[in-house]
């Protein structure tokens, strides 16, 4: 798991369209200036990102910071069967063309972007336990 401070723009993330799975609206991604949002990277083939799902969701729930998934299956029927399955409760947007896997570049998945003014100011990238925690605490000096 790495877990550091980045501070780096995210150049154009506020200019592109995305493919919700929940609907077949396209939508940007409309971030307000001043909040930290959880970007989530996500597969139905990533066994960490299964078991960390349900924490995500806790997390979601409490409403301790905005959270957006973004699944990176091939497919996007696979994609919405995994959201269904697993009861995924935030907004998820089915990367399709791989603009924001590109845009973030992730060593690995599970990978976690903390952004806030479209900039990443941290992130975790890989298996972590007790994740509703760690985000907990993570963002706590930045809101």
């Amino acid at each position: 798991m790495v877990h550091m401070p980045l501070y780096m723009a995210v150049d154009g993330i506020h200019h592109r369209r995305y493919n919700r799975l929940d609907r077949q609206v396209v939508e940007k991604l409309n971030l307000q200036k001043d909040k930290v949002y959880v970007i989530d990277f996500f597969a139905s083939w990533c066994h960490a990102c299964k078991k960390e799902l349900p924490l995500m969701n806790k997390v979601y729930n409490e409403n301790i910071v905005k959270i957006i998934g973004v699944n990176i299956d091939k497919d996007v029927t696979i994609a919405k069967t995994f959201v269904t399955k697993n009861r995924v409760n935030f907004p998820v947007v089915y990367d399709s063309n791989q603009a924001l896997i590109s845009l973030f570049d992730p060593a690995g998945i599970p990978a976690l972007y903390y952004v806030k003014n479209a900039k990443i100011i941290g992130m975790q990238i890989g298996a972590t336990k007790a994740i509703d925690q760690k985000i907990k605490k993570t963002i706590k000096g930045w809101q």
